[in-house]
């Protein structure tokens, strides 16, 4: 059988395509952190006090540069008695080792200069480590593989979980397709994303910019005094409105492509992986008893063209994020049956005993917001001004129905193995969570609940916390105490 032309045991070092990554990394920092400094001096200022600024940004890139490179160098890593260990520091030298049975799962990114050089992005991400513990900026494709095949093969052997495979160099278990996200299917996804959030990033955009120049001295006000007036009516508002709806679908259309380009959804004997991306190739694996619990939901646009949105949550020692789950769009209930049915068996959604949460987790929210919005219309009224009352009416009558619409969906119920979580406003929500791997749990009680005998319930899972809301007290007590017993008694490990 051909072995791996690589030798972990010996210092290897990355490719030399990391330098390039690891001085655009360096350069983008100092940019970001030094951009109020080089805004001021292509604005204008004191002469002499801008050559200074520019000789300190220069200085300070050079510095940082040089130290980056000497540290590149510095770098190098072995295998060595079952555990992977980086070697790096330039005046401080480190040495960190991870165990095989630590590491969680190694995951690839691959952007556009990567896929030019045919190099890799390699992340570890361990137990008990609040980041990703090693992260190589550029491996040689076959030697990333090569060393996640190493490393998870050598964990597998250790931990006694499987037996070997039947080659010892094609450790990589074979993954069969679930789903792909197509050309045509990945444009509907773009057009059924949330247009008012792309939206929102164009405005909070600009608004930096403008924050930005006022701190570096720029009299934004004094500059837009000196525009022309434009007369705010009808048409003037709707032209506004139409192109913020325009360019919304064209910043969704953008994150869609490049997120999700030629998605795949793709299964093994041991778990999921999905690769994705159009400039940054990412590969995301997750283990079974790594996947914590499930959650799948939709909006107006999407559940009338039938797609949802999946995510496997898995346990992770970094903080959760959407970079630490497995987030799959464009999936129908086939698909999702199909993943549910893998990880927990055949499971009967209708089957469970939905009960609804309590209606006064609408009627105190409605209360304090038609307080307030008494208050508001009152002193709106007071200073004069009655024909701006819509405005808050309008406002306060949009979140009222929310939260209706929120009271209305939210229920739960569970079978002995697994507590089912259903919500959504203007589009459906659900959450599958296996009883055995929560690992606390608690009763939150403000006085209103107190005074009415009712509670929320928190679920802590290794991959964040899902709560229930305004139940009664008695029936979460009771609940707490058969979770309790199913996860005391129930062996199967939780990760």
């Amino acid at each position: 059988m051909k072995k791996s032309e690589f030798d972990f045991s010996i210092p290897n070092r990355q490719s030399y395509v990391a330098i390039l990554m690891i001085l655009y990394k360096t350069i983008n920092v100092l940019f970001r952190q030094l951009l109020p400094a080089i805004v001021v001096i292509f604005i204008g200022g004191s002469k002499s006090k801008t050559t200074y600024i520019l000789y300190f940004i220069v200085a300070v890139a050079v510095i940082s540069m040089v130290y980056s490179l000497i540290n590149f160098f510095k770098t190098y890593f072995i295998i060595q008695g079952g555990e992977l260990i980086l070697f790096t520091g330039v005046f401080n030298k480190k040495k960190m080792s991870i165990p095989f049975n630590k590491i969680q799962t190694i995951n690839f990114e691959q952007n556009l200069l990567h896929q030019i050089f045919s190099v890799l992005r390699l992340k570890v991400d361990s137990a008990g480590s609040e980041k990703n513990e090693f992260e190589f900026h550029a491996l040689e494709k076959a030697k990333a593989h090569a060393l996640r095949d190493l490393v998870m093969s050598e964990k597998k052997i250790r931990a006694d979980i499987k037996e070997l495979e039947t080659e010892k160099t094609k450790i990589e278990p074979a993954y069969t397709p679930i789903m792909n996200l197509s050309p045509m299917f990945l444009l509907k996804v773009g057009l059924t994303e949330n247009h008012i959030r792309s939206g929102g990033l164009v405005f909070l955009f600009f608004f930096w910019i403008y924050q930005n120049l006022q701190d570096v001295g720029v009299d934004v006000d004094e500059y837009s005094e000196n525009m022309p007036e434009v007369d705010f009516g009808i048409g003037f508002i709707t032209v506004i409105v139409i192109l913020f709806l325009f360019v919304s679908i064209c910043i969704s259309l953008i994150r869609t492509v490049v997120r999700h380009y030629d998605l795949q959804f793709l299964r093994s004997s041991r778990g999921f992986k999905i690769v994705s991306g159009l400039f940054t190739k990412r590969e995301v694996s997750a283990l079974d008893h790594k996947i914590q619990h499930i959650a799948w939901s939709d909006n107006l646009l999407r559940r009338m063209i039938g797609f949802k949105n999946l995510s496997l949550n898995q346990a992770s020692s970094i903080a959760v994020t959407t970079k630490t789950n497995i987030q799959i769009p464009g999936c129908n209930m086939q698909h999702i049956d199909a993943v549910i049915k893998t990880l927990f068996g055949k499971v009967d959604l209708d089957g469970f005993d939905m009960k609804p949460i309590d209606k006064r987790y609408f009627i105190r929210f409605t209360t304090i917001i038609g307080l307030l919005l008494i208050i508001i219309i009152w002193l709106i009224y007071y200073f004069g001004y009655p024909q701006k009352i819509i405005i808050p009416v309008v406002a306060g009558l949009y979140v009222i129905l929310n939260r209706y619409i929120s009271y209305r969906k939210k229920a739960f119920g569970h079978n002995g193995e697994l507590v089912y979580i259903k919500g959504g406003i203007f589009g459906d929500k659900a959450e599958i969570l296996p009883i055995y791997k929560i690992q606390a749990m608690e009763l939150h009680q403000s006085p209103y609940q107190t005074k009415h005998q009712l509670c929320s319930l928190s679920l802590y899972t290794a991959s964040g916390r899902i709560m229930i809301p305004y139940i009664a007290f008695e029936e979460a007590k009771s609940l707490l105490n058969v979770f309790l017993f199913k996860v005391e008694t129930d062996k199967r490990k939780w990760m």
